[in-house]
């Protein structure tokens, strides 16, 4: 397969994505929830090494910071928007 087949490739599938319908507006919303998620989760896995190397002392909060470290990124993420759009709603 020559470059030039490979890049018209690579076009169509594109285009495939944009076809289902999600504006630009919408997608830019749906990544930035995802990378809050990804940011945030990780905060809370530096977290848990912090206080287990003894740099910092979670105390209480070490059961809520864990459970935080565990979240699967989609359900962090959906609190995120849904965060989001109460706080549109609001202004």
């Amino acid at each position: 397969m020559r470059s030039n087949e490979q890049h018209a490739e690579n076009n169509g599938r594109a285009n495939q994505a944009w076809s289902t319908g999600i504006n630009p507006h919408e997608l830019s919303r749906w990544l930035g929830d995802w990378y809050f998620a990804w940011c945030w989760r990780r905060k809370m896995r530096r977290l848990l090494m912090l206080d287990c190397a003894g740099q910092i002392r979670l105390g209480s909060a070490r059961t809520r910071v864990s459970a935080g470290a565990q979240m699967p990124l989609a359900l962090i993420a959906a609190r995120q928007a849904e965060w989001r759009r109460q706080g549109d709603a609001a202004s």
